[in-house]
């Protein structure tokens, strides 16, 4: 696209979105003129990732996981927050359209981004959602909603390799999906093309956290108790900026609340192994780093479940339930 007025909106659950959706947009406002539509977590993000960028705040319905982790009765109750939510958005973004005379939207993974008069994107590497064991039997349902719906976008792209082994695994695949609508791009990182140099090791692990409350706090805490009496050197990155600071008392555990993609560059090649959420986007930063990482799912969070679970010894990585890290040697 050459001379267009343009929006680009992540999705704002955890910063992962946001993360990937950082090449895109560089690419885009080479030759166009694009603005960002995101929530605030977001806006933090990408202002301190893409400075001269427009970012326009949206306020998104909040979604919280309960401490144990993902319940049945959780997503049943956010059916309908996510449709308030996606018309919400539908009509913020519908106002802008006007306002700035925009010619393409580009969503990731915000539904309601879909207009009439306007060419429509979706970035999403879930189109097949896996559902609760419970509710397995309505999941054939589910899909075919799904894929009816996505058609109806110019195109919706997804952030998996062309070929070879599939990090999203049956997330997306299916030989049935219309080749001309549902197209993979590759995977999506802000570090695509980039090598790790070369440094001495200052940290044993690198913790990146992230995502939803209240489980990115339960993960914390976790970890937490597990390294605080340890020897090994921790940089700890909280993925957060509005919580209250901790008080870490072994000064071997270094804390920060965010790293910019030039410092997480440089902790990345500074630490012997990761320890994240497994998100789809930190599971392709750290494929197209060749870093090596353990990953532990989100409680009762089927994607993220589904993607620990197939990664487990692939692209040297290591799956660990969060109920069994203070039982694990492996961070030992």
């Amino acid at each position: 696209m050459n001379g267009k007025r343009l929006i680009v909106s992540p999705l704002d659950w955890g910063l992962g979105h946001a993360a990937r959706m950082v090449p895109v947009i560089k690419h885009l406002s080479k030759n166009n003129k694009v603005y960002v539509v995101c929530g605030k977590n977001s806006e933090c993000f990408l202002k301190a990732e893409l400075p001269e960028i427009e970012i326009i705040v949206i306020n998104d319905l909040k979604f919280n996981y309960s401490s144990s982790g993902v319940s049945l009765l959780d997503m049943l109750s956010w059916i309908p927050k996510m449709l308030i939510n996606s018309a919400h958005e539908h009509f913020f973004v519908k106002k802008i359209i006007k306002k700035y005379k925009i010619n393409a939207v580009f969503s990731d993974n915000r539904y309601g981004l879909l207009f009439r008069g306007v060419e429509c994107y979706f970035f999403t590497h879930q189109i097949f959602v896996l559902l609760p064991k419970r509710l397995k039997f309505f999941e054939v349902f589910v899909h075919f909603c799904f894929i009816k719906y996505l058609s109806r976008f110019e195109k919706c792209l997804i952030p998996d390799f062309s070929y070879g082994f599939g990090v999203s695994g049956i997330l997306s695949e299916k030989k049935t999906l219309c080749s001309q609508k549902f197209l993979r791009v590759g995977i999506l990182s802000r570090f695509n093309g980039l090598v790790l140099p070369n440094l001495p090791k200052k940290f044993d692990f690198l913790v990146l956290l992230s995502g939803c409350e209240n489980q990115r706090t339960v993960l914390e805490n976790i970890l937490f108790e597990k390294f605080c009496n340890s020897s090994k050197k921790i940089n700890f990155v909280r993925g957060c900026v509005a919580l209250p600071s901790l008080n870490v008392l072994n000064r071997n555990i270094k804390v920060v609340d965010m790293l910019s993609g030039a410092d997480l560059l440089y902790a990345f090649a500074t630490c012997e192994m990761v320890v994240c959420r497994s998100g789809y986007s930190t599971v392709c930063d750290l494929i197209a780093l060749k870093k090596r990482a353990i990953l532990i799912a989100t409680p009762g969070q089927t994607e993220q479940e589904y993607l620990a679970q197939r990664l487990d010894g692939k692209f040297g990585f290591v799956s660990v339930n969060q109920d069994k890290i203070k039982m694990s040697n492996v961070l030992e």
